[in-house]
């Protein structure tokens, strides 16, 4: 499809986005962890950047950080030091995990970026307790972003950033319900794609490819997807398709995914009449990795997911010294085989290696379920 090529195109090469940020005179945020509030940095006439890792192995990254800290972490760290990330003019993080944390104080500590800022969201949801703290939160990061921006936010411009990033989640999640048909009319390596271009684009421009995606999905005669055992993937972040197309590859259909880089961006959407009480709601009433509590929210999804899809069976894909996801990833499995849902647990490197053990793990995991 053409369109969906134009968006891996600059997945390939972001290269062509950050020129064009750079020639609007735009200042680049990068940030990592789902509960950054984009809106607010856009609302800032700024650009919220995801960070996102590389397939090299890690070189730098190695003399700083222990070897035993998450992969992915200390990747996107190596490709700092490298100077591969020298286009941002700052960098925003969350009080996530441990390995997140050591990042900014490494960050701020090493790599000259003009702003370095860690929003210290709470450990649980769905608690009044935690709303409030959040509030707090994200009435400083307001007032930072302003300050270095030297823009003023208003109410009338964060409900503006809302409403388009809110178009952008729309229009995700009905992409991603094409993969409810058997063939599904995406795979999910094209919806991997699909959702990591819109991630880093102009949410305007996205919004338009997405848009002829679903036309053009939606006439899709030869669906390269064959139908196989339909599985769902979860687990700590999948940032190159090469791992969900081992699983495709192997025959299985891949239905759904429940990832930092999939559904897990676009599943809900930001809803309330006043944009700060909005986007607190938004980030406390919903659970969507494992540093969060309640563990059962995030189980209770799995299941819906694997109901709404018909998933036959769950793969569990861990990066190397993901702690969290890895704890977790253990207790999901035997819950959900008590309910006859067959679960693998996988633990990857970062930059693939040991694959060949994979796909043969894979496969025997897809004959299995055939």
């Amino acid at each position: 499809m053409k369109s969906l090529e134009t968006m891996r195109r600059y997945v390939r090469e972001p290269q062509l986005l950050i020129n064009g940020y750079r020639a609007l005179g735009k200042k680049i945020i990068g940030y990592r962890c789902l509960y950054v509030p984009e809106e607010i940095i856009h609302a800032a006439g700024m650009v919220p950047y995801p960070l996102f890792g590389g397939p090299e192995p890690i070189s730098l990254a190695d003399s700083y950080l222990q070897p035993y800290i998450c992969e992915f972490i200390r990747n996107v760290f190596d490709r700092a030091l490298e100077g591969k990330l020298k286009f941002l003019d700052g960098l925003v993080l969350c009080n996530t995990c441990d390995a997140v944390r050591k990042m900014y104080d490494h960050w701020r500590t090493y790599i000259k970026t003009h702003l370095c800022y860690i929003i210290n969201n709470p450990q649980e949801t769905y608690s009044n307790h935690a709303y409030s703290y959040y509030y707090i939160e994200l009435q400083n990061f307001r007032l930072e972003m302003e300050n270095f921006s030297g823009q003023k936010i208003t109410d009338e411009n964060l409900a503006r950033s809302i409403s388009l990033y809110n178009e952008t989640r729309s229009l995700l999640k009905k992409a991603y319900l094409l993969r409810k048909q058997d063939p599904a009319a995406l795979s999910g390596a094209e919806t991997l794609d699909m959702v990591m271009a819109a991630m880093i684009m102009p949410k305007e421009e996205a919004n338009t490819l997405i848009r002829d995606v679903l036309k053009e999905a939606g006439n899709r005669v030869d669906r390269r997807q064959n139908s196989g055992p339909r599985i769902l993937i979860t687990g700590s972040i999948i940032d190159q398709p090469a791992l969900i197309r081992l699983v495709e590859e192997m025959g299985g259909m891949v239905a759904a995914d429940d990832l930092c880089t999939t559904s897990r961006y676009f599943w809900q959407e930001v809803k309330g009449d006043n944009p700060m009480d909005a986007l607190c709601l938004y980030a406390t009433q919903r659970c969507l990795c494992p540093c969060m509590h309640p563990a059962e929210k995030r189980l209770a999804h799995l299941q819906e997911l694997i109901r709404e899809f018909a998933v036959e069976g769950v793969i569990y894909f861990n990066i190397k010294y993901c702690d969290p996801f890895i704890f977790e990833g253990v207790m999901f499995k035997e819950v959900l085989e008590k309910t006859g849902i067959p679960v693998m647990v996988l633990e990857a490197g970062h930059d693939l290696s040991g694959i060949g053990q994979l796909k043969t793990r894979v496969q025997a995991f897809i004959e299995m379920l055939w």
